[in-house]
C-alpha cells in the first residue's frame, strides 16, 4: 500500500528542490495533475470581450517529462495521476455566457450551443488519450479522470459518460492504465449535495457495466474522502459496497460545509475531528483494502511560509503512515504465528474484544508486579521477562500509551517483533472503560 503526496510542492517546470523536500519528508511516491488546459469554447461577455485568454499548447509529453525525469531520477513514484475531464455547464443558465448564445432578437442560438459544446467533448477526449498514453510509457498504474458534471448532465448522467468514458477504453488498456471514476458533489444555491457516483450502488454499478463493456478491469473507483464529507456519506457504508472496486483513497480534511483540501484530522471542534475517518478505516479494514492512499493537504501546506512548508508535509507524511498502518492492523497480525500482548488494561481488554478469538494471544504482560500470575480477559498476566522466552515468529503487541517507552524497554531486552495496537478506531471502542485502582 503506497502513501502518495499531492504535488503541491514541486514545480513542473524546475521540480528537483520539491522532490527532495517530498523525500526528507518521507514520500517515495508523489501524485502530480497532468490535465490540459481547456479553451474556453463558451466565452465570456460577448458585448464587452475581454483580451484572448492565451493557452499553453505544450503537448502533455512537453509540459510534464520534466517532471517525470527527475522523480525517475529521484527515485520517486509516480503510480497515479489527475487527469483531464470537464464540465458540462448551461450556457444560458449562466449569466457570464448567456450573451454568446443569444441569436439578434434574444432567442437561444441552439446550434452555436452544440457547437461549442461538440468542440468541448472533441478537445477533452483528445486530452485524455494523449494523457492516458504518456501515463502509459511512464509506467503509471492509476489514472483519475472524474465524470462529466454540470447543469446539462441532468437526468443523462450515465448516457453521457458512458460514452466519454468507454471512447478512452481501448487507449487504457492498450497503454497498461486503469482509469479511476470519482464520486462527486454539486452546487444548489451554495450548498453542497450528492453528484454524480455519490451513492455508492451506483458508483459499482458504472465501474462494473463499464468493465464488461470493455472486457478487461479498465476501470475502478477513487473515494475522495472530503467529497464524502461534504455531502454526508455514511463513509463505511461507501467503502464497503465499492469493495476491492476501490484502488484509491484521497485523504483530506474539511469541515463538512466547504470544499478544502487540509491535513488529514485537522478539522476539527471540541476536540472533533469533522471528517468520518473512524467509519473510512473500518471500512478499508473490512474490504482489506491495499490500494493508493493520497494524501492532500493543499491548502493548509498554502497557508503556510514556503520555508514552512517542507515540516507540513513532514507531518503529512507521518499521518498517511499512520493511516496505512490502521487499515493494515489485521493483515500485519496475520503474519505471525502467535502473539503476545503488553498491557493488561483498556487496550488489552479492546483488543481481546475485537481480535481476541480470531488472533488469540499466548499470554499477556505488565510492569506492574501485583498483576502478575493474575487472570485478565481470559489471559494470564506475566512477568515480562517472560517475553525472552518466546519463539521467533511471535509478535509482542504493545496495548499501553505508553508506547515508545514500552518499546525502548523491550528493545533494551532484546525483543524483536514489536508492534503497536491502537484502539482508537475499533467497532467496539465505545464500552465502559475500566477503573482500577492498581493501574
Amino acid at each position: 500500500m503506497n502513501v502518495i503526496c499531492h504535488n503541491i510542492m514541486i514545480n513542473t517546470e524546475r521540480p528537483v528542490q520539491g522532490i527532495r523536500d517530498l523525500q526528507k519528508a518521507g514520500f517515495d511516491s508523489v501524485a502530480p495533475d497532468i490535465s490540459v488546459p481547456v479553451p474556453d469554447f463558451y466565452g465570456r461577455y460577448k458585448r464587452k470581450p475581454p483580451k484572448p485568454k492565451k493557452i499553453d499548447l505544450l503537448s502533455v509529453s512537453e509540459r510534464y517529462s520534466p517532471l517525470f525525469d527527475s522523480c525517475r531520477e529521484n527515485g520517486v513514484q509516480i503510480p497515479f495521476v489527475y487527469g483531464s475531464s470537464y464540465d458540462l455547464i448551461d450556457p444560458l443558465q449562466d449569466r457570464k455566457i448567456k450573451d454568446n448564445f443569444l441569436k439578434e432578437d434574444d432567442s437561444p442560438d441552439m446550434e452555436a450551443i452544440e457547437d461549442a459544446e461538440a468542440k468541448l467533448e472533441a478537445f477533452t477526449g483528445k486530452a485524455a488519450e494523449e494523457c492516458i498514453e504518456f501515463c502509459g510509457s511512464n509506467g503509471v498504474k492509476y489514472m483519475l479522470i472524474s465524470p462529466i458534471t454540470g447543469d446539462r448532465t441532468r437526468g443523462r448522467e450515465w448516457e453521457l459518460n458512458h460514452d466519454f468514458y468507454m471512447s478512452l477504453a481501448v487507449k487504457a488498456q492498450e497503454s497498461g492504465v486503469c482509469i479511476l471514476l470519482q464520486n462527486m458533489c454539486r452546487d444548489v444555491g451554495g450548498h453542497p449535495v450528492r453528484g454524480v457516483c455519490a451513492e455508492a450502488a451506483d458508483a459499482a454499478d458504472w465501474v462494473d457495466r463499464l468493465n464488461e463493456e470493455a472486457g478487461a478491469e479498465v476501470f475502478g473507483f477513487c473515494v475522495d474522502i472530503g467529497i464524502c464529507s461534504l455531502c454526508g456519506i455514511n463513509v463505511h457504508e461507501y467503502v464497503t459496497t465499492l469493495g476491492n472496486r476501490i484502488k484509491a483513497v484521497i485523504l483530506r480534511d474539511c469541515d463538512g460545509h466547504n470544499d478544502a483540501a487540509l491535513m488529514p484530522f485537522s478539522s476539527a471542534q471540541n476536540g472533533k475531528s469533522q471528517t468520518d475517518w473512524m467509519g473510512l478505516l473500518r471500512g478499508l479494514r473490512d474490504i482489506d483494502f491495499d490500494g493508493e492512499l493520497i494524501v492532500n493537504c493543499t491548502d493548509t501546506a498554502r497557508a503556510f511560509s514556503p520555508l514552512l512548508r517542507p515540516t507540513v508535509y513532514q507531518l503529512a507524511g507521518e499521518v498517511g503512515d499512520y493511516i496505512r498502518w490502521q487499515v493494515q492492523l489485521e493483515q500485519n497480525l496475520k503474519k505471525y504465528k502467535s502473539i503476545v500482548l503488553f498491557g493488561a488494561g483498556n487496550m488489552c481488554r479492546n483488543y481481546m474484544k475485537c481480535y481476541g478469538k480470531q488472533y488469540p494471544p499466548l499470554f499477556t504482560c505488565d510492569n506492574n508486579q501485583k498483576l502478575w500470575d493474575t487472570e485478565f480477559e481470559g489471559l494470564t498476566i506475566k512477568n515480562p521477562e517472560e517475553l525472552k522466552n518466546l519463539p521467533e515468529d511471535c509478535g509482542v503487541y504493545i496495548c499501553n500509551i505508553y508506547y515508545r517507552e514500552i518499546e525502548a524497554q523491550l528493545k533494551e531486552m532484546g525483543i524483536k517483533n514489536i508492534e503497536y495496537f491502537n484502539d482508537e478506531y475499533m467497532p467496539n471502542f465505545y464500552f465502559d472503560r475500566l477503573e482500577r485502582d492498581d493501574q
